[in-house]
């Protein structure tokens, strides 16, 4: 039953088909080393399209990168990552971050388009003989990139076959839907399409995303081909918009899917759903200003924090940064006064934390550093006040230095810059559990030695640099990499009873620096 579902849903997916060759690509890595999938043949490659900004791939990352380091040895297994939506120095400062171990690249959109990448993380596993074995899209886990790695090096597609798919997929099974009868009976069964659509995507446990969404499209497709001559009404027409709409979106038919969301809209100009739909069509056929005016919309009927920053993400697309900022504004707004409302929840801290992240990027878009700088320091100064154990705490902590550091290697007039942030991640060797630690990042011209000193500490207290597994007291000299960063754990380590200090790091000019306190 497994492989008939695969088959009969092949034809429901866009983009490269697993059991067929793998499309080539010609990517530079972030050393300017060319790489092409050519170059790799013989070898089973593991690609990874991600981004620094998308949480499941940040949550994935540990378990790539100790795959990376668990297969590299043998020889024969290759990773590479890939990012296709952001530029140099962001990737840079994460890679530096992060410590991996493999090859990274920037994608001009010529590997997006032939992987056909919409949805990110996008892990696509090749085996040695250049066809394509699997195609995940979404967190992978160590156990499924595990079978689909020994897959693709016996040759063979890799199908996952976890208990969470088997219930997806028979949720979705055409058996159970009768598209026949009178227009009342067609009607509930569309109705009932929907429900298991959404019971599908809402299966706890691992799917295999591509497959099922492929499976949900054949049995839109067969509900509005059901429905098209009965539909009588405006609800009926409403309803056979939206399988029409989103069955086209799914095989990136873009005219269709917009003439589908227009005729929905125009029998109900309110429906959000239909809205949120019609401006994802739009931005993914590339009409941002299109998109920019719907969320607009979105955000008169739903003037919410969420409305008001996709709106301001879209203007920044569109490079309609004037608009983009007076959203960012109502959004900020908003979250600022819900946290007022309630300054210890946990949830409306993270809401206005993530609302200046992501005005921090618009900035940047708009070529206005400083701004930019001063949001991710926001962004930075809400999150520490969220709790350690927070799911958000330690990525938008990340996030904002790594921006603040790409901001500092793209314009870096050959100045060094210093930034310093909590610890987050596992420590670094040498590291004393009762101590402050930060994340002290030196961005700057690639080798340069610069010395780095601690200032501002009370009397026997003490500050240590630690990087490259050794620690240094006060003082250290580091040899900025290829990459023009480098990142070390510096830690305050408390000898008296004293008041909180603020701690200065300094060294060639520049200078960061760190109010201590508990917490």
């Amino acid at each position: 039953m497994l492989h008939a579902i695969i088959a009969a849903t092949a034809l429901a997916l866009t983009g490269p088909q697993v059991g067929a060759p793998a499309p080539d690509f010609h990517l530079t890595t972030l050393d300017g080393k060319p790489v092409s999938l050519a170059s790799l043949r013989g070898k089973t490659v593991v690609i990874n399209d991600w981004a620094t900004w998308c949480p499941p791939c940040r949550e994935e990352t540990p378990d790539l990168i100790a795959a990376a380091k668990k297969l590299a040895p043998a020889g024969d297994v290759v990773f590479l990552g890939v990012d296709s939506t952001e530029a140099a120095p962001i990737v840079r400062a994460f890679v530096a971050a992060k410590g991996l171990p493999y090859a990274q690249s920037i994608d001009d959109q010529s590997f997006a388009k032939a992987y056909d990448v919409h949805a990110y993380p996008s892990t696509f596993v090749i085996s040695p003989d250049g066809v394509l074995r699997a195609r995940w899209i979404g967190n992978i886990t160590p156990q499924i990139l595990t079978g689909y790695i020994a897959d693709a090096r016996a040759g063979r597609d890799g199908v996952l076959a976890t208990d969470a798919q088997k219930k997806a997929d028979a949720l979705l099974d055409p058996l159970k839907f009768a598209f026949t009868g009178d227009a009342a009976t067609i009607r509930a069964t569309a109705q009932a399409v929907l429900k298991a659509i959404d019971a599908a995507e809402n299966v706890d446990g691992d799917t295999d995303y591509v497959r099922t969404v492929a499976e949900e499209s054949a049995l839109r497709d067969a509900a509005a081909k059901a429905l098209a001559p009965v539909a009588k009404g405006d609800a009926d027409m409403v309803l056979l918009a939206r399988l029409q709409a989103r069955a086209a979106a799914v095989r990136e038919q873009w005219p269709e899917a917009l003439a589908a969301y227009r005729a929905g809209l125009a029998l109900a100009p309110n429906d959000e759903d239909l809205l949120d739909g019609y401006a994802s069509a739009l931005h993914a056929s590339g009409d941002d200003a299109g998109a920019t005016d719907v969320y607009a919309n979105v955000a008169k009927l739903d003037p919410s924090i969420d409305a008001f920053v996709d709106l301001g993400v879209s203007a920044g697309d569109a490079k309609r940064f004037d608009d983009g900022k007076v959203a960012f504004a109502q959004a900020i707004g908003r979250a600022r006064a819900a946290v007022n409302a309630k300054p210890h929840d946990a949830k409306t801290i993270r809401k206005l934390a993530w609302a200046y992240l992501y005005e921090g990027r618009l900035f940047v878009k708009a070529g206005e550093p400083d701004k930019a700088r001063a949001a991710f320091a926001q962004t930075a100064a809400w999150t520490q006040k969220l709790p350690k154990t927070d799911a958000r705490y330690a990525m938008y902590l990340e996030e904002a230095q790594e921006a603040t550091v790409a901001l500092d290697t793209t314009h870096p007039q050959g100045r060094t810059a210093l930034s310093l942030a909590p610890w987050t991640g596992p420590d670094l060797p040498g590291s004393v559990a009762s101590t402050y630690k930060y994340r002290l990042v030196v961005a700057g011209t690639p080798g340069k030695t610069v010395a780095l000193s601690a200032n501002g500490l009370p009397k026997r207290w003490v500050a240590s640099f630690c990087s490259d597994r050794q620690c240094a007291p006060f003082r250290t000299t580091v040899a900025l990499p290829a990459s023009g960063v480098k990142v070390i754990e510096f830690q305050v380590i408390p000898q008296s009873v004293a008041a909180p200090p603020t701690v200065r790091v300094e060294g060639d000019g520049a200078s960061a620096s760190v109010r201590v306190a508990a917490g």
